[in-house]
């Protein structure tokens, strides 16, 4: 079992009724591990018990996506504490947090995201917990936040950033991941080059669908093969080291066995 699925969505509406299938396709496919993310409170809960019934293969991260706290507030964000103090050894991860800079225009809708991202930042902070971070044209406001707390561990998910910020990310210990975007993406194809194989995951972000040789299907953890071997492909190297690698990196960032 030696890839990983470090960014998936197993609790949305897309995937119900799936999930069995999913995870067949995973063990199938030597998927090690899939890091389910939440998007609000509910799927919070319902991630968890995805990573109560799957353990071992299913991690659950819980938070607030940025869209959901623009679209609903920030109501829901203090009953995390009693959430993590009730199901805390089955939450591997604080996730999907961070800043959209679509909304930035809307002062109010920004003051939101980064009260909600700042609460859990110090959630993760205070549980010693990875944070898994949307940064969507907001790296410069994320980069700048993330300092300001004492985090064990970092992910930016689905990094689509300058090529030229790589360098601060790696020298500050975090980690992006890249989807199957990659087959049909120059820009990934640039960032999955020059960054240092040390930081790079894999992810899916499924259920969002793609295009070039997913067009059409059900998003699926065994895409991430498919991502390995791009990756090691436009790397000039083999396909092991670069899968192995990227296990490893998971395995640091949820330090799994």
């Amino acid at each position: 079992m030696s890839y990983v699925d470090a960014h998936i969505h197993l609790t949305d509406p897309s995937y119900r009724g799936k999930i069995e299938a999913i995870l067949e396709d995973a063990t199938q496919n030597g998927i090690a591990y899939l890091l389910s993310n939440a998007v609000d409170y509910d799927t919070s809960l319902q991630t968890i018990s995805l990573a109560k019934q799957h353990e071992h293969k299913v991690l659950a991260a819980v938070g607030l996506h940025p869209w959901t706290v623009v679209n609903n507030g920030n109501s829901d964000q203090s009953k995390f504490e009693s959430l993590l103090d009730e199901h805390g050894q089955y939450v591997s991860a604080i996730g999907e947090i961070g800043l959209d800079g679509k909304y930035t225009q809307d002062e109010e809708k920004t003051r939101l995201q980064k009260e909600a991202f700042r609460f859990f930042l110090n959630l993760a902070e205070k549980r010693r917990l990875p944070v898994v971070i949307h940064s969507r044209l907001a790296l410069n406001d994320v980069l700048e936040e993330l300092p300001q707390f004492n985090l064990p561990r970092i992910l930016l998910h689905w990094y689509d950033g300058p090529t030229e910020k790589l360098k601060l990310i790696q020298d500050r210990g975090y980690l992006i991941s890249i989807g199957p975007s990659l087959l049909h993406s120059k820009r990934l194809a640039e960032i999955a080059r020059a960054a240092d194989l040390g930081i790079i995951l894999t992810e899916t972000d499924g259920p969002v669908s793609y295009h070039g040789p997913f067009e059409g299907k059900m998003t699926q953890p065994s895409f991430v093969i498919d991502v390995v071997k791009k990756i090691a492909e436009l790397r000039s190297m083999n396909l092991e080291p670069v899968r192995d690698a990227i296990r490893s990196n998971f395995q640091r960032l949820i330090r799994v066995v």
